[in-house]
């Protein structure tokens, strides 16, 4: 079973050869790396071409995007393979990764879109473990995608269905906001998502992080709120799943084109908002229901 690995980087000089030094030691062989360089100035690509000229890795260069659509132009351009997988480029992976993903995705149906995610090690920038898990398990059906992801983009393997699913979205043409929280909505809606309570890789935070850990403490919560409110994230759920609907909606269940439409057009009409409310309340426990149900009745869901 081939993966092909989708590396995005940018100035990754001070991290990137562990990381590709991790991949090559992966207990699962077949394995495949395409790398995306988002534009780096600083000496990565010089090491994306010692690793390619010795075999290890295809690579290409472009426009800095972010981090967001540069995965998705990697996604556009992964050749053939039975799994793919995201990948940062300042963590460290287990030998056991790969292995792993493939393992438990192999126990899915391969014509049906499937999504592997797992919780990850929180270490420092020197891999010293700060944290030994980070994510807690939440129910990965398609409603509970369209609150919130399920687990960091980096520990994301998916399926070669999955991968054909996902390439139907056009990053340039509806936007895109988060990559992997997409990803997560639409094999969520179109197929499986299977998410591994161990940790198999170091997620490394520094200072240079495009998205790290969050805190959790009360402390850190309060200071979130005004951003969490008037921010570019307000309405980010709305106008994420607007973009759903105009890309698969005559592709979509009845139940899951309800639940698209609702959201996406809950601020038109309060008959739609309330409706929304039914069908969320009877989807979601009222750990992910009662926040949702605040920030749609003020208009910032």
């Amino acid at each position: 079973m081939k993966v092909q690995v989708l590396l995005s980087c940018f100035n990754g000089v001070r991290w990137i050869r562990e990381q590709l030094d991790s991949l090559l030691q992966q207990s699962l062989t077949d394995l495949g790396i395409l790398v995306r360089d988002d534009g780096s100035d600083d000496g990565t690509q010089a090491i994306l071409e010692e690793y390619r000229q010795k075999g290890f890795l295809q690579w290409y260069t472009g426009e800095h995007l972010g981090a967001s659509r540069s995965f998705w132009h990697l996604l556009q351009n992964s050749t053939d393979a039975d799994y793919y997988a995201f990948c940062d480029q300042d963590d460290v992976w287990d030998t056991d990764k790969l292995e792993t993903a493939v393992r438990m995705l192999g126990q899915t149906d391969p014509a049906v879109p499937a999504l592997y995610c797992s919780d990850v090690r929180v270490t420092d920038s020197e891999l010293h473990t700060v944290s030994r898990h980070m994510v807690k398990e939440m129910p990965v059906d398609y409603a509970h995608a369209l609150i919130r992801n399920a687990a960091p983009g980096c520990t994301f393997v998916f399926n070669h269905s999955a991968r054909d699913v996902l390439k139907i979205y056009d990053a340039e043409k509806s936007g895109l906001r988060l990559h992997d929280w997409t990803v997560f909505q639409i094999v969520a809606c179109f197929g499986t998502v299977i998410f591994d309570p161990e940790t198999h890789m170091s997620y490394r935070q520094h200072g240079d992080n495009a998205i790290g850990a969050h805190q959790h403490t009360f402390r850190a919560m309060l200071g979130k709120i005004p951003a969490f409110l008037n921010g570019p994230q307000t309405n980010s759920r709305q106008r994420q799943a607007e973009r759903l609907e105009q890309t698969y909606a005559d592709r979509m269940g009845p139940d899951a084109r309800e639940l698209t439409g609702l959201l996406a057009h809950y601020r038109e009409d309060r008959r739609i908002r309330g409706k929304l409310l039914q069908v969320l309340h009877r989807r979601l426990g009222y750990r992910e229901f009662l926040p949702a149900a605040f920030l749609i009745r003020i208009h910032r869901f």
